[in-house]
């Protein structure tokens, strides 16, 4: 049967009506996934700098190296102790309370008996500048296998409602850090603060040496409660 082109008509028409009814839907857009937010649980495991300049200093292996080391106290014997403040005695007196602080101080030290050797680190071999590496240089060169190193900051008060004219407050703040030699890993930190109130003696020249001597003695008391924090420490690290 043939069929002619009137018939063919209608069905074109047809399917044509059917698609045009049809609307077009363009593609939807791609939205990418967010990115990862310190936090997250997909960045829980980050264990490298976000800042690549950060590099330079110090590198991330070497990072995870020194978070993963764990040191030992247990054959770690001779310390050596540096001061770092700087102090000038204008009289007799207060040199011999200074000396008197540094003989407690080191005595309490070698009271530890993790410690079989104390000594001062020598004004001779202290490094210009005073960074950890040649800190454990100059150290090193002594054979201490731990370094104590302090300072102290002195606030004196001669003005005040509850002090009387002849009386003077001092306030020493301390600090301490206790250094391993070998690995340059920081053990121990303190801190402590003691107050001292003094009232001008007769034997004083002048009420600036009243100060002076206030000053000498609250710093005596803050060394020997660093000394009693570092010995604390080497005792609980060595149970």
């Amino acid at each position: 049967m043939k069929t002619g082109r009137g018939a063919l008509v209608p069905i074109v028409l047809i399917f044509l009506l059917s698609t045009g009814c049809q609307h077009y839907h363009p593609a939807r857009s791609v939205v990418p996934p967010p990115e990862s937010i310190i936090g997250d649980s997909g960045s829980d495991n980050l264990k490298e700098s976000l800042f690549k300049g950060d590099q330079a200093v110090l590198s991330d292996q070497d990072i995870a190296r020194i978070l993963a080391t764990q040191v030992k106290l247990a054959d770690r014997h001779r310390l050596a102790v540096l001061n770092l403040t700087r102090a000038s005695f204008w009289s007799e007196d207060l040199a011999e309370i200074e000396s008197r602080n540094f003989d407690n101080f080191l005595g309490v030290l070698k009271s530890s008996p993790q410690l079989t050797e104390v000594r001062f680190l020598p004004s001779l071999l202290v490094p210009e500048k005073r960074t950890v590496p040649y800190l454990r240089e100059a150290a090193a060169r002594i054979q201490a296998d731990l370094l104590l190193v302090y300072t102290s900051r002195i606030q004196s008060f001669r003005r005040d409602r509850f002090l009387k004219p002849d009386e003077v407050h001092a306030q020493c703040q301390a600090e301490s850090v206790l250094l391993d030699v070998r690995t340059g890993i920081v053990l121990d930190t303190a801190r402590a603060t003691e107050n001292i109130s003094l009232k001008k003696a007769t034997a004083d020249a002048n009420f600036t040496e009243t100060v002076a001597r206030a000053e000498s003695e609250a710093r005596g008391k803050a060394l020997v409660s660093l000394a009693n924090a570092a010995v604390k420490h080497w005792a609980t690290e060595t149970r």
